[in-house]
């Protein structure tokens, strides 16, 4: 069984982990990774998703963030193995902070979405999802090395500890949580990835945030667009057994959504 220590969840050593990331609202791409890990004929099997399952961010498709919350609070005491993780946009509603998207107030979107659906209730439920977001851990540690997050890696970290315990100091004024969920990798370099892991006891790390054509390895760090993409739409089916050198065994990993 998974343990978690504060914000972190510690996987085995055995069975797989299924990784996608960045739903932002899409209910159609979550119902199928969903069948599929649940097709996966694997006796221990993890399913995480690495955070912003709401807002749609302009895309084609329906913005279904509520239904998608709606089902993932009920996902997550029916599935052991189903785990969330706290992605920027969940932040944002937790702080209160607006955040934007070319020009767009995403924020103001999804409470639009409340106001349609609960009428006079919908603070009531913006504050229940904002309950509920602060119960999510920010990482997975893997037996096999591999560090699991939204985004990253922040700067400063001198050991997996302080992960651990990282929203004890706060959501607003929290500058390792910030950059945990906000760093693209264009803010950091292959040097500061490998400096991070070695301070959290991993040799590899997977990451959302980021649009990508499916997935992009940058040094030992995979970015994966699952939904939200420049393009294909990959998640990874990650051997829990299997000996993770760096972030191109990784790579071998990667699978396509259709």
């Amino acid at each position: 069984m998974p343990s978690q220590e504060v914000d972190v969840v510690k996987l085995p050593h055995r069975g797989l982990a299924l990784i996608a990331s960045d739903l932002h609202g899409n209910l159609k791409d979550f119902h199928k990774l969903l069948q599929i890990w649940q097709n996966t004929p694997v006796k221990d099997k993890h399913l995480i998703f690495t955070g912003d399952f709401i807002h749609a961010m302009g895309t084609k498709e329906a913005d279904n963030s509520l239904e998608l919350l709606e089902e993932i609070q009920l996902d997550c005491k029916k599935y052991p193995g189903f785990h969330l993780l706290l992605g920027n946009h969940e932040w944002a509603t937790i702080t209160g902070n607006p955040i934007y998207k070319g020009g767009v107030n995403q924020s103001l979107i999804f409470e639009k979405l409340l106001k349609d659906k609960y009428g006079s209730r919908w603070k009531v439920k913006l504050a229940e999802y904002g309950d509920f977001f602060k119960k999510l851990p920010v990482a997975v540690k893997t037996s096999n090395g591999v560090f699991i997050s939204h985004s990253g890696p922040p700067e400063n970290v001198k050991s997996l500890r302080q992960i651990m315990n990282i929203t004890r100091r706060g959501y607003s004024a929290n500058q390792s949580l910030f950059e945990l969920l906000w760093r693209r990798y264009h803010d950091y370099s292959k040097q500061d990835v490998d400096q991070f892991l070695e301070a959290v006891g991993c040799q590899a790390m997977i990451v959302g945030h980021t649009p990508v054509d499916g997935y992009k390895l940058y040094g030992n760090q995979l970015i994966i667009s699952s939904s939200y993409t420049k393009g294909r739409k990959a998640y990874v089916e990650l051997d829990l057994k299997k000996d993770i050198s760096n972030g191109g065994d990784l790579k071998k990993m990667v699978r396509y959504l259709r």
